[in-house]
């Protein structure tokens, strides 16, 4: 299991806000698990399942068989379909079941290019937030662009883009996932190449928001958008080389 990225390991830990920590909220599955963790839990192994290629682009799933799979009810993979179907990684089609969508590694860096033109031309809506940035949220991150994108939200709120901001949140865990190792690797992408050069900047931009300066963490993390959207490019050239 990947590991967190820990950015942020001089932050001391918070169980009771850590994503994902038990509730009392939410009926229970037969398995005993509230479901809203159970929802998270399909969610996330789906996610993964369909970025590593185990679900191929254009399969079909029925939701039993799904269900079946990952030993829950069917509520809880129905309710984890929403997400990834707004994600554009699946289609839910009546009476046909889950298709797998026709994603590209080219979507994924779509989603960070407009989280860069955001970045560089906020397009602001409303007044600014006066939020300081908790470095907490970097504590769970599992790779570079969870950080970018935990930071990017922030820069985003404080400078008055709050649409924008939920629409980069909503990304989050998507673009965290593909850019851990193992399945930036099934996707052709080797993330060691300048991984220190990017974790530089994910810290440069850290300090920056930590010291409350909005506009330089901008611009780091307009730099860190430019080494995560290369990566794939680089990788096929380096192979071609």
């Amino acid at each position: 299991m990947t590991e967190p990225l820990r950015v942020d390991s001089d932050v001391p830990s918070s169980a009771a806000s850590a994503p994902g920590a038990p509730t009392a909220a939410g009926a229970g599955d037969p398995l005993g698990v509230p479901r809203n963790l159970l929802r998270d839990a399909v969610f996330e192994r789906m996610l993964r399942n369909i970025l590593r290629g185990h679900y191929r682009r254009g399969q079909r799933l029925r939701l039993d068989a799904l269900a079946d799979d990952m030993r829950v009810s069917r509520t809880p993979v129905r309710e984890a379909l929403v997400p990834l179907e707004a994600l554009r990684l699946v289609i839910v089609q009546r009476y046909v079941g889950v298709v797998i969508a026709p994603w590209t590694v080219g979507q994924m860096v779509e989603r960070t290019r407009i989280a860069q033109s955001m970045l560089v031309d906020p397009p602001t809506s409303c007044a600014r937030a006066d939020e300081p940035f908790d470095p907490s949220v970097l504590r769970d991150c599992l790779s570079e662009a969870g950080a970018f994108v935990e930071l990017a939200v922030w820069v985003l709120r404080r400078s008055g883009a709050p649409v924008s901001a939920d629409w980069l949140r909503s990304q989050q865990t998507v673009l965290d996932v593909f850019h851990t190792d193992d399945i930036a690797r099934a996707n052709g992408i080797d993330v060691a190449a300048d991984w220190t050069r990017r974790m530089q900047v994910v810290k440069a931009a850290r300090n920056a928001a930590l010291a409350d300066d909005v506009a330089l963490c901008a611009v780091r993390l307009t730099e860190l958008s430019e080494l995560l959207i290369a990566l794939p490019e680089r990788f096929r050239s380096a192979e071609t080389a």
